[in-house]
């Protein structure tokens, strides 16, 4: 798994952020954290999948908690942005060993009852219960002094969130670097019209919010921040 600095501290309400990518599912995790306090949050941690054996494993998450302890951070949230459909996450073994609450957005129920019937699994709870908290549109949360705030983008899927930290923006799959575009909008409950008004309200973020951290391809790894 690749390691990369997205940015350090600049002003009061900038973040520190490193991102880890996963070439495997082309995801990046985060870890941001207040520079201040110390104090971190985890976005869209991947649990390791092995199709053929059936198997998971939690090497990335363990450089995740691995970082934390080199730098001397302390975690407050988990935090999804989504439910992926490229991987699975790995809330629940991080909450197990740090103890912090998990996350995502509160529309994830209507996602369960999409599964539920597609993969005719009548036992799935639907109620959003496998995290500790299911944030709305304009909720808010605290990395230790730094304000974090929810946006509901949905179009990817039905329960896509934006979480504001700082001066920073975790745009999950609603928007990749230039030469990407945007993400797909074909899975069960997506929307491509609903995709584009979450981009619009993104991309209307005033200036300070301007850095929006991506998906991004192997090459663009020393970039990653988008301005």
């Amino acid at each position: 798994m690749n390691t990369f600095a997205l940015a350090k501290r600049t002003g009061a309400a900038t973040p520190d952020v490193a991102g880890f990518f996963d070439p495997r599912t082309f995801s990046v995790q985060y870890v941001v954290s207040d520079p201040a306090t110390r104090r971190c949050a985890i976005i869209d941690p991947v649990l390791d999948f092995d199709e053929k054996a059936g198997a998971t494993a939690t090497h990335h998450a363990d450089e995740l908690l691995a970082y934390i302890d080199k730098e001397g951070l302390t975690v407050e949230w988990i935090l999804d942005t989504h439910p992926h459909a490229d991987h699975f996450s790995a809330a629940y073994y991080l909450k197990e060993k740090t103890g912090v609450p998990t996350a995502i957005g509160q529309q994830v129920t209507q996602v369960q009852s999409l599964w539920k019937d597609i993969y005719h699994w009548p036992e799935m709870p639907t109620d959003g219960r496998q995290w500790d908290t299911l944030f709305a549109e304009g909720d808010t949360f605290q990395i230790g002094e730094l304000s974090g705030r929810v946006m509901f983008s949905p179009g990817h899927t039905l329960a896509s969130i934006t979480y504001v930290i700082g001066d920073a923006a975790f745009v999950h799959d609603t928007l990749f670097q230039p030469d990407f575009g945007t993400a797909r909008a074909d899975f069960p409950g997506g929307d491509a019209k609903a995709l584009w008004h979450s981009i619009q309200q993104i991309l209307t973020l005033p200036e300070a919010n301007g850095k929006r951290y991506l998906k991004v391809p192997l090459d663009a790894l020393a970039g990653a921040a988008w301005d």
